[in-house]
């Protein structure tokens, strides 16, 4: 039985995922299930899509190119507008010793997965947080200078 990603409007899902197959299979699903779904390859590309629209949730690879996922979740923790959103961290390596702990994913999938599996996360989390259209974006002008690599 498919998981349906039930809310009072369509949730907008952020897939940021260097690579394009794993991306596009997980939008594919995401689409089926119900979602509106934004892809980025690039952590840049994350970081402009939460600045320019409205996110429900965020599926974060930290093996992005140029930032690492973990200093991403660590900016939208320590922003107010999007300290809540949820996350669901994903990547093909176990966390580091304290990372979990310290950067406060909703969630971590370690790939390879089960896409019924990661649907079923990205459904709970957003049916048990009564996600509304009204969330926030990350208030980052796109034109500004960010360090490349944050460390974890």
């Amino acid at each position: 039985m498919r998981n349906k990603i039930r809310n009072n409007h369509k949730s907008s899902i952020i897939v940021a995922e260097d690579d394009q197959t794993t991306s596009r299979l997980i939008r594919y699903n995401l689409e089926k299930s119900g979602a509106r779904v934004s892809e980025a390859q690039t952590g840049l590309d994350c970081i402009k899509l939460l600045s320019q629209a409205k996110a429900d949730l965020l599926l974060l690879d930290v093996g992005l190119p140029d930032f690492s996922g973990w200093g991403i979740l660590s900016l939208l923790r320590l922003t107010d507008s999007t300290s809540e959103m949820p996350v669901i961290i994903v990547s093909a390596n176990a966390p580091g010793s304290g990372l979990i702990e310290r950067f406060g994913p909703d969630d971590y999938i370690q790939k390879p997965f089960d896409m019924r599996d990661l649907i079923s996360r990205v459904s709970k989390l957003i049916n048990s947080r009564g996600v509304s259209t009204t969330r926030e974006m990350l208030p980052v002008p796109v034109g500004i200078k960010i360090r490349r690599r944050v460390s974890a």
